[in-house]
């Protein structure tokens, strides 16, 4: 199966492929749905809404700035507000128009399963940070748990990204259904992201901290190394396997999905599941809730959703085929709310929506997801 690129404003965007500001999200709901579903939904928002208020506190305490730390929060986002880069935010991602040499790659076998193996892959990275990002810490191996046909037995690959504070592939693949994608006859990889699982830098106190750090600069480098991890797990992937590869994220997975749609033209699909495309209106979302929001020099919504717009979805064109695409959402959630899915929708040209009954954090409906992602796959001949 061969896969087609789309160029640069070849859809979603206005005359002359001018890149849009990130207003405020379109306030809409999902389409009216079967009186069980909206039971679901009820009760699944009930369930996020529960658990955002204990994680609020938590978060509160961990993560977001305190008043005296607003002056850095601020300072932090000025690069990022760069006009030349907010006319051009594929710059920020230079690296995917560079040669990249093919990664040194370890690799040990982890289990048997049936219908194949689990293997353990290690591929070396010769990733550099963005022009006055300092890391505290060197880029490690980029981490894949691989899960293999014999070889020549897959069409293709779903590479799988999970959502923030996860990172363990055992349970990634739960979430993720990868035993449904890999009994379908899809050869498996679960990407371990940056500052995640086994690459959580040792001072953090959780899987992923480190990524969601409360300082803009920092927080768009931790994006920008994991596109390119996904970038160059995607490229090695087909090049072992000689076979498509595709994206299945999910949260915070799933904006990096959205977003590799906009910068990779070489994916056979990007099924985004209860993808956030606005870092700034979900750090709104959580910001305001807290007292610092009402401190003086605190970022308000729209400069916030401006310091974080040269790595959101809805600042890059699809360069996939827009058949290719698919958004899956969830009516209750609460995370992350509708109107994110429906503006990514709009944005690719509006594509389809597949909304499951659940939430964020209670997903009723999954069977559903998977026989609508498989549905999808099979009209692109990918099954």
């Amino acid at each position: 199966m061969r896969v087609r690129p789309v160029r640069d404003g070849a859809m979603g965007w206005g005359a002359g492929g001018q890149r849009p500001e990130l207003g405020e999200l379109p306030r809409a709901r999902p389409p009216r749905a079967a009186w069980a579903d909206r039971l679901l939904a009820e009760l699944g928002g009930a369930v996020d809404a529960t658990i955002l208020c204990a994680a609020a506190v938590v978060v509160e305490r961990a993560l977001i700035p305190t008043a005296a730390d607003l002056a850095e929060l601020r300072a932090s986002s000025e690069p990022l507000l760069d006009p030349a880069l907010h006319a051009a935010p594929r710059r920020f991602f230079a690296f995917l128009d560079e040669p990249a040499p093919a990664p040194r790659v370890e690799t040990r076998t982890v289990r048997a399963i049936a219908g194949g193996r689990v293997l353990e892959r290690r591929l070396r990275s010769a990733y550099r940070p963005y022009v006055g990002a300092e890391p505290k810490r060197p880029s490690g191996p980029v981490l894949l748990e691989h899960w293999m046909h014999e070889r020549g037995r897959a069409r293709a690959t779903a590479l799988l990204l999970h959502g923030f504070g996860m990172g363990r592939p055992r349970l990634d693949a739960a979430a993720l259904l990868a035993p449904r994608w890999f009994e379908a006859g899809l050869d498996v990889a679960l990407l371990v992201l940056p500052h995640h699982g086994a690459r959580t830098p040792v001072e953090a106190r959780l899987s992923g901290q480190a990524f969601a750090v409360p300082h803009v600069a920092r927080l768009a480098e931790a994006v920008r190394e994991a596109i390119h991890d996904v970038a160059l797990s995607a490229r090695w992937l087909r090049e072992a396997s000689d076979a498509p590869v595709g994206l299945l994220g999910l949260s915070l997975g799933g904006y990096l999905t959205a977003l590799a749609a906009g910068l990779l033209d070489d994916l056979a699909f990007a099924v985004p599941m209860a993808a956030p495309v606005c870092m700034g209106d979900l750090a709104w979302r959580f910001f305001r809730r807290t007292k610092h929001a009402r401190a003086e020099g605190a970022l308000t919504a729209f400069e916030l959703r401006r310091s974080f717009r040269v790595h959101s979805p809805l600042a890059h064109p699809l360069r996939i085929a827009r058949e290719r695409a698919l958004v899956v959402a969830g009516r209750g959630d609460r995370v992350v709310p509708a109107s994110h899915a429906i503006a990514l929708a709009r944005h690719w040209g509006g594509i389809p929506v597949h909304w499951f009954a659940g939430s964020h954090l209670a997903p009723f409906g999954r069977a559903g997801v998977a026989d609508a992602v498989t549905a999808h796959l099979r009209r692109l001949d990918v099954l």
